[in-house]
């Protein structure tokens, strides 16, 4: 295992390609090792000049300091996500989703995935920075491994109730749904969990997702508030006013079936209510 104390120190002191070595080593390092790891790295200074790396950087710099922080980020310790962000790695990481090439872009989505996992301050700062638009690209036109970890920080962004309209807003939803049905089984699972916090105590979300999902889904929110798609739960427990508006669109969608010439008919109208009740 390569020293920290010397890595840092090319962090701090080297060219643009040792720095970039420096990062990639402490990346590694931190991978394969322990709390102690993240400890030494932590005392030697390193997460500033991850993070200056990171904002100043060359390419190759910049996607091996988003790999550490990252690293450094995914031992579900909140006070680590703390003080990386307290570093100032949030906007930079941010910026790496919009311009960055697509390995450096899933790094910053699954650091962010991390940094906003336990903080509500940190998820505060990833909406600050302006995240939510770029993570949501990601999940529509990133790589399968990309998309999986800009879902999962919208799925932990998603945990603060005001992030749900944000995301929504975003057209978060579609893209999401698309990716439950992708061919990686962890991008389909943090699909589905951030589209059930999107829809948690948010009827507009919940309908929006059984809209995007089909007939069958929106049939399915009618009945029960639920919504599953392939056996992953996606909305529950919504409330009757996503209930109600439901089965609004699914007669909607039957009438239109039918000529503008009939809809009037009484007999139309009850062979309409038999078909919506057999729905509903």
């Amino acid at each position: 295992m390569a020293e920290i104390g010397w890595l840092v120190r090319a962090l701090r002191e080297g060219d643009d390609a040792a720095k970039a070595a420096a990062a990639q080593a402490l990346a590694i390092n931190i991978a394969r090792g322990d709390a102690a790891i993240r400890v030494r790295v932590r005392i030697a200074g390193g997460f500033p000049l991850l993070v200056e790396l990171l904002r100043d950087g060359d390419a190759e710099g910049k996607q091996f300091a988003a790999m550490a922080l990252r690293n450094l980020a995914a031992y579900n310790n909140a006070a680590i996500e703390v003080l990386i962000a307290e570093a100032g790695s949030i906007p930079p990481l941010v910026d790496l989703l919009r311009n960055g090439h697509m390995l450096a872009k899933c790094h910053a989505a699954a650091a962010l995935c991390s940094l906003a996992r336990n903080t509500a301050a940190n998820r505060v700062l990833i909406v600050e920075a302006g995240g939510i638009a770029p993570l949501v690209e990601v999940v529509r036109n990133g790589s399968p491994d990309a998309k999986g970890a800009a879902a999962g920080a919208l799925c932990n962004l998603a945990y603060a109730e005001a992030n749900r309209v944000l995301i929504a807003e975003a057209s978060g939803v579609t893209p999401l749904v698309q990716l439950l049905r992708d061919e990686s089984v962890k991008a389909k699972a943090e699909a589905a969990m951030a589209l059930r916090n999107l829809a948690l105590n948010n009827d507009a979300n919940a309908v929006t997702i059984a809209a995007a999902v089909g007939l069958e889904a929106l049939v399915q929110l009618a009945r029960g508030g639920r919504v599953t798609v392939d056996d992953r739960l996606v909305v529950r427990n919504a409330g009757i006013a996503a209930k109600r508006k439901a089965a609004l669109i699914v007669a909607a969608l039957l009438r239109a079936c039918v000529p503008d010439e009939l809809r009037s008919r009484v007999d139309v109208q009850d062979v309409i209510r038999d078909i919506i009740a057999s729905y509903l």
